[in-house]
């Protein structure tokens, strides 16, 4: 199912099924020059989840877009990123303390600020989780499977 989820839903469905690992909490400065290390490490949590090559690189895609996103808006020093592991799956999520968003007023259409970057990921992932309020962050949970199971 791709598309936007309550955050109980996809908790508790998704990580009771598959088994998640503990985390693998990273903590980014908000500048450009960091979004390689968010790549690198999802190159190795593919490869932990034993993805194929395409399915590690949608998932390095997402969340390339996922921090730029946080880099371009959120206004934030530092944000963070949780890894998570299982066989076939691995799920993402990104948190900012910045101001946040009314996730309502999103139009999925592009403008001089941008506008594919949430659409870009719902399309490479399959589920996603948004979780933020105008003046309180944002939290983005991106769940992906592998493609084909071994």
């Amino acid at each position: 199912m791709k598309g936007l989820m309550s955050r109980e839903t996809a908790e508790t469905e998704r990580k009771e099924k598959i088994g998640f690992s503990e985390p693998i909490v990273l903590r980014i400065p908000s500048r450009s020059e960091y979004v390689l290390l968010a790549r690198l490490v999802v190159a190795q949590v593919g490869q932990l989840a034993e993805f194929e090559p395409e399915d590690i690189y949608d998932v390095k895609l997402a969340v390339t877009e996922a921090v730029t996103n946080v880099i371009r808006h959120a206004a934030v020093e530092h944000f963070d990123i949780e890894y998570r592991v299982a066989r076939q799956a691995v799920e993402i999520t990104v948190t900012d303390a910045g101001g946040g968003f009314d996730a309502n007023e999103l139009t999925h259409a592009p403008d001089e600020q941008g506008g594919f970057g949430l659409a870009v990921i719902q399309n490479l992932v399959d589920e996603v989780v948004l979780d933020t309020a105008s003046g309180g962050g944002t939290r983005l949970k991106m769940i992906r499977h592998a493609t084909t199971l071994v």
